[in-house]
């Protein structure tokens, strides 16, 4: 009966933490254009960790806000936004699009927050004209995913951000339920601003779940062997 237990608390972990992402369309590997949709409301759930990092491209300056979240799901959400501040160091152009990665073997859905400002972190109010109320269907706005799954693209279209004007926040809501600042964000135009951004990671198990599982290998083990033995004495 324990064993039986130990077995059974170790896959009902293994099911929560490949459980997907609810009530969305999914973000799958090679998708070309998915349009936006609303964050869930209520679901925002719990900040973690926010930074702000500014730069200075040839084309551009920006400034690249970024947080994690313990959803009420119990998964992390990654929210990401990006504020022009003026011309670069060469030329002036608009900001078109942002990348993020690395999301290899999560589970994504893609939102934007639905509302003039976060309330938390770092997100400050969306002046962008098409996005003047904070409403998906004001946006052009579209997400893609690359083929292996590692690289997420925020496309803005006709709202392309120029002068000072800032994005709403768009949010990748994963399976994950770990995360690092090891993953890296690209502001685009005619050039890259780059750095390090928030991203999911492999959760390390706790030293008192390694020794659960251990303990759990090691019963099975015996049993195996009990019954190999038993087996043994019945055909000998």
């Amino acid at each position: 009966m324990q064993l039986r237990s130990i077995i059974g608390g170790a896959a009902l972990a293994v099911t929560f933490a490949l459980a997907a992402p609810a009530s969305a369309t999914e973000l799958l590997p090679g998708a070309i254009g998915q349009p936006t949709q609303a964050l869930p409301a209520g679901t925002a759930g719990t900040l973690l960790a926010s930074s702000s990092t500014a730069g200075t491209a040839l084309t551009f300056a920006a400034t690249f806000n970024q947080a994690v979240y313990l959803n009420t799901s119990g998964t992390l959400d990654f929210y990401y936004q990006v504020i022009r501040t003026g011309a670069g160091s060469a030329a002036d152009q608009e900001i078109r699009s942002f990348t993020v990665s690395d999301f290899t073997n999560f589970l994504v859905n893609a939102f934007v927050n639905g509302t003039d400002v976060d309330g938390a972190g770092p997100f400050v109010a969306v002046n962008n004209p098409a996005l003047a109320n904070g409403t998906p269907s004001a946006s052009t706005t579209t997400f893609g995913r690359s083929p292996s799954g590692g690289v997420l693209t925020t496309e803005f279209g006709a709202n392309g951000l120029t002068g000072t004007e800032n994005s709403t926040t768009y949010i990748f809501r994963t399976n994950a339920t770990s995360y690092n600042q090891l993953g890296f964000y690209g502001v685009i135009d005619g050039s890259t601003l780059s750095g390090r951004a928030f991203a999911p990671t492999a959760a390390v198990p706790e030293p008192g779940t390694w020794a659960l599982m251990l303990l759990g290998f090691g019963g099975m083990g015996v049993a195996m062997r009990r019954r190999r033995r038993k087996e043994a004495l019945l055909t000998a």
